[in-house]
């Protein structure tokens, strides 16, 4: 075989030649990521921006006023009492309403036969109340009876403040 510029082996020589002639290619410059980059987290921002607003939007909408639950339930149990006075609901209609103006005003989670803190006081009266409302509620044929006095019970409590937090944990 004879040897040429292309098969033999390198030598000195050649590696000077061969330097020579690559001393004037240029490498391309390294890629940067940064424009790509920069371009992804400001479209992410944009997306996220709208995203939350649209999400705002929605939720003020659906919001209702915020109201003073109390005073609406003081006005409601004028008007239950009105109707039940005049017969236009009977005994267990007006104790169903009763029970979930007393629950809602008093801002209750569900009426039990616990009085809540501002009412402390009236324990006795307010198991009285819940097992006759109860009876009324439950009963098909409730023997029971509703008041006068039971309206101004509910008139009193509704209009009791609720306890301020006073910090000390109860023992």
């Amino acid at each position: 075989m004879i040897p040429t510029a292309l098969n033999s082996p390198p030598t000195a020589i050649n590696n000077a030649a061969f330097f020579e002639r690559m001393a004037d290619v240029e490498l391309p410059g390294e890629p940067t990521l940064w424009w790509p980059l920069l371009m992804l987290a400001a479209v992410t921002l944009v997306v996220v921006a709208l995203i939350s607003l649209i999400y705002r939007h929605r939720n003020k909408k659906h919001r209702a006023p915020p109201s003073n639950t109390t005073q609406q339930a003081l006005a409601r149990l004028a008007t239950v009492e009105q109707r039940w006075l005049k017969g236009e609901i009977d005994a267990r209609e007006t104790a169903y309403q009763l029970s979930t103006l007393l629950r809602l005003g008093l801002r209750l989670a569900q009426l039990t036969a616990h009085s809540p803190q501002q009412l402390h006081t009236q324990q006795a009266a307010w198991q009285q109340t819940m097992t006759l409302l109860s009876r009324l509620r439950y009963q098909p044929q409730p023997a029971d009876k509703i008041e006068q006095s039971i309206f101004l019970m509910l008139r009193q409590w509704l209009s009791t403040p609720p306890l301020e937090p006073t910090g000390k944990p109860d023992v």
